[in-house]
């Protein structure tokens, strides 16, 4: 007997609705969690020291209101340690995206709606210990060597396939630049033009902004304004909201001053990956990995860099296939398709599933993009 399954496309958010009279249907755009993290501001961030990336990533999807189950994170990113970390202003998924960045991972939502955080291995792993003579072995749809899955798809499935090489994306002498922070002097880092007044009984939270941020080790005191107090204050990289109350019986005034050690850049570093083999051939094509505050080290960027120029030294010949499509593909999968590319006859190359466009009108068609794993 002939069984179906459903396999789940994601979960989404609905936007603005089209309900037009004249038809006899709506529309609406679905939005996925990362989306709604593009609108939601992260401006909470502390100063922490001596934590990791994964730590890092707890403390933004928390604040952002997920819950344990909502999220993974890959326990890699434990390995990443930064000495001092913080965030300026910004969006939640800016602020996952730089933690992805830093440690060459990805972070996306997968079929369950569970924002998933990997990291540089995660894909790699899978097929670690894989060699050529997997390539000849099976048929589509096939098990790799009893290791992996590898879906097949073979002539029979697709429409059109090309595996484009692309010179232009060719870089063979990697920059990275290190952005260590160091804590400055003590000094003043705050002080308000106008005196602070409040009335008798009056309680009052202001928002300052640190002239040097982020800072640590910050003091808050009041000049004059003998009745006024402290009550209470949250602190963040870039400054701090402070409760005041007039604790007397006549109003009173008085200069808000914060101290503290700014974290200043210091000694940056730049490190250099290059492949004497593909400069000599294509000459020397120059990427600069852009400035992320959460490489810190040399050892973090000197990674980095390796890795860059490991898959871009020379030219990729990824995949794009035109075929009839399966929902059930996931973003990281891996496909086993004729590779006619390498040599030998009947090749199979195996590639990661990086995008794949559903389309159904009576019939599914999909457009995959992969990137080749082996």
């Amino acid at each position: 007997m002939e069984q179906r399954e459903l396999v789940p496309l994601g979960v989404f958010w609905s936007g603005d609705w089209n309900v037009p009279e004249d038809n006899v249907y709506a529309a609406t755009t679905g939005r996925d969690r990362l989306e709604l993290l593009r609108k939601s501001t992260y401006s909470t961030s502390k100063v922490e020291q001596d934590t990791t990336l994964y730590e890092l990533a707890e403390i933004v999807l928390q604040d952002a209101g997920l819950t344990e189950d909502e999220y993974w994170i890959d326990g890699e990113l434990q390995e990443h340690q930064i000495p001092y970390a913080y965030f300026t202003i910004q969006s939640h998924r800016e602020a996952l995206r730089k933690i992805a960045e830093a440690c060459l991972g990805q972070c996306y939502c997968d079929r369950e709606g569970i924002l998933r955080i990997e990291g540089s291995s995660f894909m790699e792993d899978k097929i670690t210990e894989l060699t050529d003579t997997y390539f000849l072995e099976g048929a589509f749809p096939a098990e790799v060597g009893g290791i992996i899955e590898a879906y097949g798809i073979g002539p029979d499935d697709y429409f059109r396939k090309d595996n484009p090489v692309k010179w232009s994306e060719i870089a063979n002498y990697i920059e990275v630049e290190t952005q260590p922070l160091k804590p400055d002097v003590e000094q003043e880092i705050y002080r308000s033009d106008e005196p602070l007044e409040l009335e008798p009984g009056q309680a009052k939270t202001i928002t300052i902004f640190y002239n040097e941020s982020p800072a640590i080790n910050t003091t808050f005191s009041l000049d004059d304004g003998v009745n006024l107090d402290i009550m209470h204050i949250d602190r963040y990289a870039w400054g701090a909201n402070i409760k005041i109350v007039n604790t007397g019986e006549q109003t009173d005034n008085a200069i808000v001053i914060a101290r503290g050690r700014p974290l200043k850049i210091i000694n940056k570093e730049r490190v250099v990956a290059k492949d004497e083999n593909s400069i000599t051939d294509n000459g020397m094509l120059k990427y600069t990995f852009p400035g992320n505050p959460l490489v810190q080290t040399r050892t973090v960027a000197q990674r980095i860099a390796n890795k860059l120029l490991a898959y871009y030294k020379d030219p990729r010949r990824d995949i794009e296939i035109d075929w009839r499509g399966n929902p059930a593909l996931l973003l990281g999968d891996i496909i086993l398709t004729p590779d006619y590319q390498r040599s030998g006859e009947d090749q199979r190359g195996l590639f990661y599933v990086t995008k794949q466009e559903l389309e159904y009108d009576g019939g599914l068609r999909a457009t995959l993009e992969g990137r080749r794993a082996l």
